[in-house]
């Protein structure tokens, strides 16, 4: 496994951003750095080279759906269904946050793109205040995904070090994440919300010319096959979880390899299902600049997140901070998790990446005595990092959105979005101690 570490380590650097390729040097050193002082063996830098190397093969095989989404012209027929059916901005804003939620579930980062082409013309003719609109229900619909979907990287992160199964983590994660939703609808219909009544009025003649813009009879002879089609993407996320959850209770593979193995044989059969039609190449080679590429840009930066985190554990630093990180949850009890939430937060607005603080503070309290159950402790730290991702002006997918949709990224993250993302912080560290009360 080393070998490919530094395969990845070699090919990526050059395709890096700077921000990226910066933290992974930075990382890299200071956990080079503390192996070497701890005086670790080879198989220990062997092992930290390719802990979370692994991340690259989930990142690279869930771009893979993107393959058969677009072979099979599944957007088309989404953006068809919507013209037709969902003719209020408040069923829309739903309906956007929904469809993000499940793409995301195995397209990742890859879902920005496609949802792009699927709703932006669409919303543009209909809704009034459509940059705020689109970011806010794409923004959260994506991060929301982060806490149940088997490709999530932070949530696999949050299952590594605090050792809670993935499959514990599904359940409470997909009802957090439903909740979430009916939060970002809640707070919409309140005051200056985009579902608030004069927002509505404002919409509603945008949106009849939209409808009438659009044409009922090409939308009716197309109604079979593109519910048909819309079904499809809701039945192959729901045999991606099925086959991730299957494998684990048969004990086939490690967690990542679980992944890789449902995503490559699902997203495999798929294309195969489609491969009559034309266009299949092209799609290949796109696969091949963005997919595996986007693969590579990020790869450096988890290679060296797995030396920084197994330097760290073999450091004593953890042990020694044991002692202060458990006076101070004697003090505060069980809300030292909140305090750690809060500090994800606080720390990717300035730029630290959720990525970072979960393997940090995890691996801190996966090492003390709290008053909490684990998997209370994993629905925390999923909570916190998601909360982070919408309020983070740095976030990736808060880049990309305001990047496609042509908003800034600080009215993306902070202006639309600070207010839900402290709400969903709250809503979700309570979620989280009560069903690690009851379930736990």
């Amino acid at each position: 496994m080393a070998l490919p570490a530094l395969l990845v380590l070699a090919a990526g650097f050059p395709l890096m951003g700077s921000a990226f390729r910066n933290a992974s040097v930075v990382f890299l050193l200071f956990g080079a750095g503390l192996l070497a002082k701890s005086g670790q063996p080879p198989s220990v830098w062997l092992r930290a080279s390719s802990s979370m190397s692994s991340i690259v093969a989930i990142i690279g095989v869930m771009q893979t759906f993107g393959i058969p989404i677009r072979l099979g012209e599944y957007d088309a027929a989404i953006r068809s269904w919507m013209d037709r059916r969902f003719k209020g901005s408040g069923s829309l804003f739903v309906f956007t946050t929904v469809v993000t939620n499940i793409l995301t579930s195995f397209l990742n980062l890859g879902s920005i793109s496609v949802l792009v082409s699927l709703f932006e013309d669409a919303l543009r003719r209909r809704i009034s205040r459509y940059e705020r609109f689109f970011c806010s229900a794409m923004s959260r619909g994506y991060v929301l995904s982060a806490l149940w979907a088997p490709g999530a990287v932070n949530l696999y992160l949050v299952a590594q070090v605090t050792g809670v199964p993935w499959s514990s983590i599904f359940l409470p994660g997909f009802v957090l994440s439903l909740l979430g939703i009916g939060l970002s609808i809640l707070m919409e219909l309140g005051g200056n919300g985009l579902l608030a009544r004069k927002s509505l009025d404002s919409d509603a003649a945008t949106i009849a010319k939209g409808i009438a813009a659009t044409g009922e009879d090409d939308a009716a002879k197309t109604d079979e096959p593109t519910v048909s089609r819309a079904s499809h993407i809701l039945i192959v996320t729901i045999a991606f979880v099925v086959a991730v959850v299957s494998l684990e209770r048969l004990g086939i593979g490690t967690t990542t390899n679980r992944i890789v193995l449902a995503g490559a044989c699902i997203a495999l059969s798929w294309t195969l299902s489609l491969s009559r039609r034309t266009g299949l190449p092209g799609l290949l080679k796109a696969y091949w600049d963005e997919g595996i590429m986007k693969a590579g840009d990020v790869g450096p930066f988890f290679v060296a997140m797995g030396v920084f985190s197994a330097g760290l554990e073999n450091s004593g630093l953890l042990e020694a901070a044991a002692p202060a990180i458990q006076a101070g949850s004697g003090v505060l009890g069980a809300g030292s998790i909140v305090v750690i939430g809060a500090m994800i937060i606080a720390l990717s607005i300035i730029g630290f990446h959720p990525f970072i603080t979960i393997v940090l503070f995890g691996k801190m309290l996966s090492n003390v005595d709290l008053p909490i159950t684990q998997l209370t402790l994993a629905l925390s730290l999923s909570a916190g990092a998601s909360a982070a991702y919408m309020i983070s002006p740095f976030a990736g997918v808060i880049m990309t959105i305001s990047k496609l949709v042509g908003a800034r990224t600080s009215d993306v993250a902070v202006r639309w979005n600070w207010k839900y993302s402290v709400s969903f912080f709250a809503m979700g560290m309570l979620f989280a101690f009560g069903w690690g009360a009851c379930f736990g």
